[in-house]
């Protein structure tokens, strides 16, 4: 007997436990850093002193993400208090000032994947205007907002082709996330340049090959991003249609029958 799925409210308190815990532990870490001396030999905390737990950079900022969207949407089902907390101590300005001096530093760091979601989170923040706690957070996220914003200007022109993976570095799922992000933080000029650049790269495609996923490390679907990011792109009206894809629940495989693919783009 198939049962439903848990609503995001019966999940609130457990998730919120979870990236508590998660977001202060510092070890073990996967940094995503190429070590060009011994100066680049420093503990996660030093190096991000808001984005160090959590195993690594994205998933710290992801989680970060996931506790202003619960505390936004469920406040009454978690740990309010020390939710805002953390949240105010770890989207400071000082820290928020290293982790964009850091990005800049390094342009390639988490390229496309971690800027997508600090620009998500930051979204997050700056949507919940009605909240003074995180309009200072988002205000605070501003200079690496700014940050990101200036990367991904400079990247994609030399982006000559996407990356069709169903993990981290899939290009579709990153900039359809940026482009979601970047219409709240208005950011008009990166909002135009990924689309020009989606355009390029998806509309064209035809035939999906749906029956080759899921691969075996995949945790979205690489068809049903692009489906979405070109939703998002400019081209002929009635071109596409936008998929109905939470991009943040992850991968279905219920959802990638060829039926399924084809009601939702013309990929």
């Amino acid at each position: 007997m198939r049962t439903s799925t848990p609503r995001l409210a019966e999940l609130a308190g457990p998730l919120a436990d979870t990236a508590l815990v998660n977001l202060v532990r510092e070890f073990p870490y996967a940094p995503a850093h190429v070590l060009r001396g011994p100066n680049d030999l420093t503990l996660p905390r030093q190096r991000h002193p808001a984005f160090y737990g959590a195993y690594d950079w994205h998933s710290a900022v992801h989680m970060h993400w996931l506790l202003v969207r619960l505390l936004r949407r469920h406040s009454e089902r978690v740990d309010a208090a020390a939710v805002r907390r953390l949240l105010s101590a770890h989207l400071a300005p000082d820290a928020l000032q290293a982790e964009a001096d850091e990005l800049r530093a390094d342009p390639s760091f988490e390229r496309p994947y971690g800027w997508a979601w600090l620009l998500t989170l930051a979204a997050e923040c700056t949507d919940w205007d009605t909240n003074p706690d995180a309009a200072t957070w988002a205000q605070a996220l501003r200079p690496a907002v700014d940050t990101v914003a200036e990367l991904i200007l400079r990247w994609l022109p030399h982006a000559a082709y996407p990356v069709r993976e169903g993990g981290h570095a899939n290009s579709a799922f990153s900039l359809a996330l940026v482009l979601d992000a970047t219409a709240t933080l208005r950011l008009p000029r990166v909002t135009a340049a990924v689309r020009q650049w989606a355009a390029r790269c998806y509309l064209n495609d035809r035939n999906v090959p749906a029956a080759w996923e899921p691969s075996g490390q995949d945790f979205l679907s690489p068809s049903l991003a692009e489906a979405d990011a070109i939703a998002l792109s400019p081209g002929p009206p009635g071109r596409c249609r936008r998929p109905s894809v939470d991009r943040r629940r992850g991968f279905s495989p219920a959802t990638m029958s060829r039926n399924a693919v084809g009601e939702r783009s013309s990929v």
